[in-house]
């Protein structure tokens, strides 16, 4: 299964989109002491297995929040865990936060050499597009730009090719689908929720954990989604 986070810091208790350090820690090590083996989306698609193969994992953050590189990886690092970043390529490296922050020192994003630094010590990263913005509501040159200029951007920054994206909000439809498969994405993933979405290489389910998600909620989470042994298709 794939877990989706956002953020990992110890500023706000009450932000669903933030978990603490010591929860993280602590579902971390929930996660490998009931025997759980940590892989990453480059080595499940490389080699054709199904992902939701009962008892393996995979760790996502989305955004590309800079309390990843100070909070989340040293964490991971000690556990031998490699993350996957879906990075909004148009917001690394600027002064810009969501609406829903305003504190530029503590809710800034990645710069270029952080994120050089990350993938020095064992992360990857993907494409959260280029401004989190709806991409059902672009016409097709805009949608192009949102979809492709982040992976040429992620690709030249970095050096490592970009083969996955998510999808902002969830959203998308066929027309984004076929938009991301076209751009050379090899896969890409969603959070279903209580949504019935199909599993495909470009719908890839992820299980969100949240800021208010407790221990006993994050192990009803692990438990369900370790129920499901699904095939890409």
């Amino acid at each position: 299964m794939i877990l989706a986070y956002h953020r990992v810091n110890p500023w706000y208790d009450k932000d669903a989109l933030t978990v603490s350090p010591g929860v993280f820690k602590r579902q971390m090590e929930y996660m490998l002491g009931k025997g759980f083996i940590s892989d990453t989306l480059e080595k499940v698609f490389r080699d054709n297995r199904i992902f939701h193969e009962r008892y393996r994992f995979c760790i996502t953050f989305d955004d590309g929040f800079a309390d990843n590189l100070w909070y989340a990886l040293p964490l991971l690092e000690t556990m031998g865990i490699k993350p996957l970043i879906f990075l909004t390529a148009g917001l690394i490296g600027t002064e810009k936060t969501l609406p829903r922050y305003g504190d530029p020192g503590r809710d800034r994003f990645l710069n270029w050499n952080e994120v050089v630094e990350m993938l020095g010590r064992g992360a990857e990263f993907g494409s959260h597009a280029l401004t989190h913005s709806r991409l059902t509501d672009m016409n097709e040159e805009k949608l192009r730009n949102e979809i492709e200029d982040p992976k040429k951007i992620i690709e030249d920054k970095t050096g490592k090719r970009v083969d996955f994206f998510c999808y902002p909000f969830g959203d998308f439809d066929e027309r984004i689908i076929g938009a991301v498969r076209k751009a050379g994405y090899i896969g890409a993933v969603v959070t279903p929720g209580k949504k019935d979405i199909e599993l495909t290489r470009y719908t890839v389910h992820r299980t969100g954990i949240y800021g208010h998600n407790g221990l006993l909620i994050f192990r009803v989470k692990i438990w369900r989604g370790n129920k499901k042994i699904e095939k890409f298709y």
